[in-house]
């Protein structure tokens, strides 16, 4: 199964919020932001649209506990 969402996964995600984080809802580049799955890829979640959201580097970090 793969990890890592593609670019165009990406891009996709990123226009449907509007470039908006999912956490914080500060707008930012897509060039600032990273790909996060919804439901953890070492869950059983996929590596699809669905599961994907994008968040500012910070929240992520946050998130994943870096």
């Amino acid at each position: 199964s793969i990890r890592s969402f593609t670019d165009a996964m990406k891009q996709k995600v990123y226009e449907r919020q509007k470039g908006k984080c999912k956490v914080c809802g500060e707008k930012f580049d897509i060039t600032d932001m990273e790909a996060d799955h919804i439901t953890p890829w070492h869950l059983g979640g996929k590596t699809n649209e669905n599961n994907c959201q994008m968040l500012c580097k910070e929240d992520n970090r946050r998130k994943s506990g870096k």
